[in-house]
């Protein structure tokens, strides 16, 4: 494979579909059709994108001796050797310049810039110390798509309802959850050797953990559908439709989980898995529709 491949590979691209999360405030806020708005959240996307990738870089870094045991990891291009350490220090270095340079650039809302320095401390602090930690690894990854979130609504400039913030938060521990019952799964008795964090996990507290946040992830979105978005005015309780959508792909994502045991790459799952992609789609037809039509 060559450098450039093996650079492409480094920086994870397939991940950046979990920095959509930063249009969730432009299109729940009925503003997708605004082309300054829609520009300034690919601005924001672009950051995170660049962000996230420097933060993976650092992740493979600080994993390479653990991801060698992963069946699935130790092809990346760190934990293979496709790529040395130093090379792939000065890439991540570069990514954060960029990014930086770039805000400035154009002059990204205060709010915004914080919201992705906070975003890069707790990536940082993730890698270097909170994965090693039960329960915090699995709430710092939450926190990471709860900042994509504010960090949209603050470069378009609206407020965040309350109910998305708490759909977010719980969605986000949802998935984080579902990838450490994979893994523990997966790895048996190397799960430890991977990640030291995974000894203090096991398949039944996994379980309970994921019906607590099932369940609030259903309610919080329920919730959110009848209050109405009170960032645009919108109060429609039609947004209800949209449940049985949420409904069905909470329990196909559950049924991957249980009954094919994956989990490991919530972003893999719905690329790769149609049912669930079809629902997905459907959902946000259905809500885009109710909020613009």
């Amino acid at each position: 494979m060559s450098l450039f491949k093996s650079c492409i590979k480094l920086m994870r691209p397939a991940q950046w579909i979990k920095n959509g999360f930063v249009f969730m405030p432009l299109v729940f806020s009925a503003r997708l059709f605004i082309l300054d708005d829609v520009i300034r959240a690919l601005g924001m996307f672009t950051g995170f994108c660049l962000a996230a990738s420097a933060t993976y870089i650092l992740n493979d870094y600080m994993d390479m001796e653990q991801d060698r045991i992963h069946p699935r990891k130790k092809n990346r291009p760190l934990a293979s050797g496709e790529i040395i350490p130093s090379t792939a220090l000065a890439i991540a270095v570069a990514l954060v310049v960029s990014l930086f340079a770039g805000a400035f650039a154009v002059q990204a809302p205060r709010l915004g810039i914080i919201c992705l320095v906070a975003y890069l401390m707790l990536q940082i602090a993730y890698s270097i110390k909170l994965k090693h930690v039960v329960i915090l690894d699995v709430l710092a990854i939450s926190g990471g798509f709860l900042l994509r979130v504010l960090a949209g609504a603050a470069v378009i400039g609206v407020a965040v309802s309350s109910w998305l913030i708490l759909c977010t938060f719980s969605l986000a521990i949802f998935l984080a959850l579902g990838k450490r019952r994979h893994e523990v799964l997966i790895l048996t008795q190397e799960a430890a050797n991977h990640r030291p964090v995974l000894d203090n996990y096991n398949v039944l507290l996994l379980d309970q953990l994921l019906q607590v946040v099932t369940t609030s992830s259903f309610i919080f979105y329920c919730l959110y559908c009848v209050r109405g978005n009170p960032d645009t005015g919108l109060h429609s309780e039609s947004l209800m439709f949209t449940v049985p959508f949420v409904t069905y792909g909470i329990f196909r994502y559950m049924y991957l989980i249980y009954y094919r045991e994956e989990g490991g790459s919530p972003t893999a799952l719905l690329l790769t898995d149609p049912p669930l992609l079809i629902c997905t789609m459907l959902w946000l037809a259905a809500f885009i529709s109710i909020i613009y039509l």
